[in-house]
């Protein structure tokens, strides 16, 4: 007869677990060590190894509370691996579960005839000693055993209390994890904040998928057509696949609700928040030539076909117009350098006239002229907003 030490990667396989340790008793052990005829050399060695497994069980219950504290708020976890949520913590503790399996495994009788079919491979939990019903009290108390025996009644009775602790936690997360679930206002405000939060720099984004357009409109097309009801993916996909899914997906997300106001991909994402702005501000692009803005002649201009170059200074108020940077609390812009540059650069790939515009390290430059005399953000985009004809 051989004994198995596999655990199910689910739910079941938790609860075994922690049913046995939570059973846990002194007086099994003392039973366990005559049934199973310890001598002292075995006492040493399973000693040994529960410290063992002691001291990485210490190690992996703190990582596991720590990823305990935000595993809920996230929709997506930092994981390349889609397994459910009971399979990911398994894997968070495997060590642990491997250590507590092991330590039962020392406890089960000793079988000493050969093994001739895998049909002897049994469950170790159904045999292990440790839980067993005691079958005699000990009538002298554990003061009459060696100090190595009453050393490794202590240190398995703190190993065990500190894996219920542990798989308590497992536990309550895959309950806190499905009462998410089934709670649709919740999960959809885990969701898009989620989305928020992986879109927060747009230079990030940019960087991630660069030029690459990421849903075509056939394939958005056939979303629409095979959409599943919101309620239903949002359960479904949740915690179910790595950060990296949700970046995609939060780009698409917001590009899929950016072209119901006419915006593109990169516009979408840069006007999250305000795509309503974002068109206005693409239209508004799409028209500089009629807002009169003052221009330079150059003979780079000249040379590329263009009647000149936009002023810096008026690039520097269109900028802050967009609606790409945050204002401070006292008015004041707080430099956005990532989504201005973006901005910034959209723009040029967008503008179809007659003009050019002044490079990047230019409307920096001037930029920092308005940030020493602390000028606020609204003045400057006021002065932008002045050359726009009120409809």
């Amino acid at each position: 007869m051989l004994y198995s030490t596999i655990v199910q990667r689910d739910e079941t396989g938790f609860n075994q677990i922690y049913d046995a340790a939570r059973d846990f008793e002194e007086e099994n052990v003392l039973e366990a060590l005559l049934t199973c005829k310890f001598d002292m050399k075995k006492v040493e060695q399973t000693l040994n190894l529960v410290r063992i497994y002691q001291n990485r069980l210490n190690i992996e219950s703190m990582d596991l509370v720590e990823f305990s504290e935000n595993f809920i708020e996230q929709y997506a976890t930092d994981h390349n691996e889609c397994f459910r949520v009971a399979e990911k913590l398994v894997r968070r503790i495997g060590t642990t579960i491997t250590g507590s399996m092991k330590i039962f495994r020392k406890f089960c009788p000793r079988v000493h005839r050969k093994l001739d079919s895998m049909g002897n491979i049994v469950p170790v939990l159904d045999y292990s000693r440790l839980t067993f019903r005691r079958f005699h009290g000990q009538f002298f108390g554990v003061e009459v055993y060696a100090e190595t025996v009453q050393t490794l009644l202590h240190e398995l009775t703190a190993f065990f209390y500190h894996l219920v602790a542990t798989l308590k936690v497992c536990k309550d997360m895959i309950h806190r994890e499905d009462e998410v679930r089934g709670d649709f206002k919740q999960l959809k405000c885990i969701y898009e904040k989620s989305c928020d939060e992986v879109l927060r720099s747009v230079r990030d984004v940019f960087d991630t998928f660069g030029q690459v357009k990421l849903i075509s409109d056939e394939e958005l097309a056939e979303r629409r057509r095979n959409a599943r009801p919101l309620r239903e993916r949002l359960a479904s996909d949740y915690n179910a696949h790595d950060k990296q899914w949700m970046k995609r997906e939060a780009y698409i997300y917001q590009a899929a609700s950016g072209r119901q106001y006419g915006l593109d991909e990169k516009a979408s994402v840069l006007w999250k928040n305000n795509p309503d702005w974002g068109r206005r501000v693409c239209d508004v692009i799409a028209k500089l030539d009629t807002l009169n803005i003052p221009y330079k002649h150059s003979r780079k201009a000249e040379a590329q076909g263009k009647k000149g170059t936009f002023d810096v200074r008026e690039m520097v108020y269109l900028v802050k117009w967009s609606g790409v940077s945050r204002p401070g609390a006292d008015g004041k812009s707080v430099v956005d350098e990532p989504n201005e540059r973006q901005f910034y650069l959209y723009m040029q790939e967008q503008y179809r006239g007659d003009y050019m515009f002044p490079s990047w390290q230019a409307v920096c430059r001037e930029r920092k002229f308005f940030y020493d005399r602390k000028v606020t953000m609204r003045w400057m985009a006021q002065q932008f907003e002045e050359r726009i004809p009120q409809e």
